[in-house]
């Protein structure tokens, strides 16, 4: 039996983050991107309405080319917003590969909103405890070393660049599931452990570095079920029961 917790739509946060910046910054670039096509679509109109033959159809070809270049650049926000984009549909991926764990008693919490801290992707309980999913869609070939997650574009290796930051966000993270499900369900919590799901090309599949595991999207719900038992059948019942996406907030205003 499936034993799905009511949760967040995976990738909520991102998502409603992407449009949020992406309706501001088409606010700021509209009247700009009007200037830029104005003379096309000027000149577009006067052609086909004042002349025949081959002008008139230069100028639908001219009125195609301003509309083309409105909608491409209309739909191309910088690479800063679009990665929240991605993000979003990372999020997405991790949710349908952590789908398979439900029918074993696993139970998943997508999207928990995190005061001052924004949010948690992935909250997962299971036999094997607890475990905080970060999800990661990168765009490279991901290597994990003591560094952390180095991501070398595929078009331009001189490019690569180091994801920081991960070990701190996930052990805060960690620690914060951990105190908010003591103090819903009165257990003694396992301190979560942190996981980084990796939605790229990842030739190690699963390494850790800082005390956080690097997982392959496509290899996690096997990892999940690989790893050693550390709660038994109630204890899980009980943590999935306290587990909502709701359940940082309640431990933000408790403390």
């Amino acid at each position: 039996m499936s034993s799905w917790k009511r949760s967040s739509r995976a990738g909520r946060y991102a998502e409603q983050h992407y449009r949020r910046l992406r309706r501001r910054w088409r606010q700021r670039v509209l009247g700009p991107l009007l200037l830029i096509v104005s003379p096309f679509l000027v000149a577009a109109i006067a052609l086909t309405a004042f002349t025949d033959g081959w002008l008139r159809w230069n100028g639908g070809v001219v009125l195609g080319a301003g509309l083309a270049l409105f909608v491409v650049a209309w739909k191309s926000p910088p690479q800063h917003i679009e990665r929240w984009g991605t993000g979003a549909e990372g999020e997405r991926h991790t949710a349908r590969a952590l789908r398979p764990l439900l029918r074993s008693g696993w139970h998943v919490v997508h999207d928990l909103d995190w005061p001052r801290a924004g949010n948690v992707d992935h909250l997962v309980v299971g036999p094997a405890g607890v475990f905080v999913l970060d999800s990661k869609a990168w765009s490279g070939v991901v290597n994990v070393d003591d560094a952390g997650a180095t991501i070398t574009p595929r078009d331009n290796p001189d490019a690569a660049w180091t994801a920081r930051g991960q070990r701190g966000r996930q052990a805060r993270a960690g620690t914060a599931v951990a105190r908010a499900l003591a103090l819903r369900s009165g257990l003694a919590v396992p301190q979560p452990e942190p996981v980084v799901v990796v939605w790229a090309r990842f030739p190690q599949r699963v390494e850790s570095a800082g005390g956080v595991t690097y997982v392959e999207g496509e290899h996690l719900a096997d990892w999940l079920i690989s790893r050693p038992q550390r709660l038994h059948r109630d204890q899980v019942a009980q943590l999935a029961a306290a587990a909502d996406d709701d359940l940082l907030q309640i431990s933000v205003r408790r403390s």
